[in-house]
């Protein structure tokens, strides 16, 4: 099987059959229920009025207590159970951006889902698991809130998942659905409803941690978002993220109480910050996934915490196993896969019912994407030789819509991200046309750029190409005639002249946000919302027209030439 670092495990050879609803070792709400059976049968047998002896006389509660006394100091009741040994195995992530992937290519849902499962098969004692932003953001997500998701992820037999912030994007009420929808459990630490203390959707299924059964071995399971996330996204007026440290650290000790003899944490915040959180929580086991997609082949070891990070979407998959003896964690090994190099060497297939799913919805968006979605009173100007050397009335209203919703001074967008070279007559206008004028993955990005940079990034501009920005916020003029450097002649900012020392918020793209077309003075700008935090700009768009009802958009004088 391809894999980037391999522990002295197996490799996986051959697909192996899908765990059935039947299968109940592999079902974590199964376990969980075991679980709380017989955690309610005990407290029956404790708090009943009286119990029956061997005879069938009744005893009452005061001889019960006497006989256990003395059946106690006998040594003949009292015994403590072992303390756990055993292997536990975290299969991870997720963290897909509500995308299925290319259903064409090698790694997509439908073989990332055969590869996860074959791993836990492999494992006698297997939790799959993932870290958030799943549901959002992408095509699908905006037509279908998250349930092509959802039902993909039931298919599949993912086991436990957590809230990142794009979980958020479609608002609150929606999220609460898709907990009602999910046969996984969601688990979170610290995405609180304020009214009541409880987790987020506690009362459509989402709990704070679960403990799960593995072998001998308990494991108590939670979840992280980010701490940004109700400024990043719609968690609604009575969701709030109270932190990370404290809330995680009172989790951590509440399972530690139930029982746990493993802690694993399934994390959506950012690599460094996990570091961070490892250091000062004392009882996390594990922390798997990452916010910010980092990927490495080694976990790392934080005050006894093992860190895992393999990237996002369905490029790698994790198996993390921890060892535990005498109810202590005592080893671990990490094996990576690479779910293309798999396919390629014919060790994975798709999951039939997972591509079935992604199939299904795949159709049903094509039909989605005709549906109209608002109109315009006049044509909407996305040709080529417009949109990449001068301004544009679609460019302008592409740019106002990202700036609105990225709440910024200005906007930017690249002229080569703005495709189909067609003039749109006035009329209808539908998701189809959208989504095809803005047909990359590309999420907003806010930075702040001190404003000499924004004259370095428009002396750019004014070189044409793909890299020629439509704005918002700004009008700019230069003359073509003069070389790089002097093109640009006059800035203002809101209506009043560009100060080179002040510090402007920006709102564009991610690929213009992390160097594309030359735009290497943005790459290290502070973010205030990053790639991974921003909403699919194809979506920012289409909720603008549906919000506008009817477009007019002009060319206002925003470039000029002398």
């Amino acid at each position: 099987m391809g894999t980037v670092a391999r522990s002295n495990k197996d490799d996986v050879e051959t697909p192996s059959a899908d765990r059935t609803e039947n299968d109940t070792e592999s079902r974590p709400v199964d376990r969980r229920k075991f679980l709380s059976a017989t955690a309610a049968l005990g407290a029956v047998g404790l708090a009943g009025c009286s119990s029956s002896t061997e005879d069938g006389t009744e005893q009452t509660d005061e001889e019960s207590e006497a006989a256990q006394e003395t059946a106690t100091s006998a040594g003949t009741v009292e015994t403590e159970s072992e303390p756990a040994t055993g292997e536990v195995t975290l299969v991870h992530d997720t963290h897909v951006h509500g995308s299925y992937g290319d259903l064409e290519e090698a790694a997509n849902i439908a073989t990332y889902f055969d590869l996860m499962n074959q791993i836990a098969d492999n494992n006698e004692h297997s939790i799959k698991v993932g870290s958030g932003d799943d549901l959002a953001t992408s095509i699908l997500s905006a037509q279908f809130d998250g349930k092509h998701i959802v039902d993909a992820f039931n298919e599949g037999g993912l086991e436990f998942d957590t809230f990142g912030n794009h979980d958020f994007d479609r608002g609150p009420d929606v999220l609460r659905d898709r907990i009602i929808d999910s046969e996984f459990q969601w688990v979170s630490a610290n995405a609180r409803n304020t009214q009541t203390g409880d987790v987020f959707g506690a009362e459509q299924g989402a709990s704070q941690y679960e403990l799960v059964e593995a072998g001998d071995v308990t494991v108590g399971i939670t979840g992280i978002i980010n701490v940004e996330a109700p400024t990043i996204t719609t968690m609604g007026e009575t969701t709030d993220v109270p932190g990370l440290e404290e809330p995680v650290d009172e989790v951590v000790t509440e399972m530690r109480d139930d029982g746990a003899d493993l802690v694993v944490v399934l994390s959506h915040v950012a690599s460094p910050v996990a570091v961070e959180l490892a250091k000062s929580v004392d009882g996390i086991d594990a922390i798997v996934g990452d916010h910010a997609a980092k990927f490495s082949e080694e976990p790392q070891v934080v005050n006894d915490t093992v860190l895992s990070f393999v990237g996002d979407e369905y490029e790698y998959l994790g198996e993390l196993t921890l060892t535990v003896e005498d109810g202590e964690r005592t080893d671990h090994s990490l094996t990576v896969y690479d779910t293309a190099a798999a396919v390629e060497e014919d060790r994975v297939e798709p999951h039939p019912d997972v591509l079935e799913v992604a199939q299904n919805y795949e159709s049903q968006l094509s039909d989605e994407l005709d549906a109209v979605i608002g109109e315009t009173t006049v044509p909407l100007d996305a040709r080529e030789d417009t949109v990449r050397s001068e301004e544009s009335n679609f460019g302008n209203y592409i740019a106002d819509a990202l700036r609105s919703h990225g709440n910024a001074d200005i906007a930017i967008q690249n002229g080569g991200g703005i495709r189909t070279d067609e003039l749109y007559p006035e009329g209808d206008i539908t998701r189809r046309m959208v989504y095809s004028v803005l047909p990359f993955g590309n999420n907003q990005v806010t930075i702040e750029v001190p404003g000499d940079t924004l004259v370095e990034a428009l002396e750019l501009s004014s070189t044409g190409g793909g890299g020629f920005l439509q704005v918002s916020g700004m009008r700019y003029t230069y003359d073509p005639d003069k070389s790089k450097g002097d093109r640009v002649t006059e800035v203002t900012v809101g209506g009043e002249p560009l100060d080179t020392e002040a510090t402007y918020t920006v709102a564009t793209n991610g690929f213009t946000a992390t160097g594309g077309d030359g735009y290497t003075m943005f790459q290290d700008a502070p973010r205030i919302i990053d790639a991974n935090e921003g909403e699919l700009l194809s979506v920012i768009v289409e909720d603008a027209i549906k919000e506008d009802g009817t477009i007019s958009p002009s060319v206002e004088g925003r470039i000029t030439t002398e």
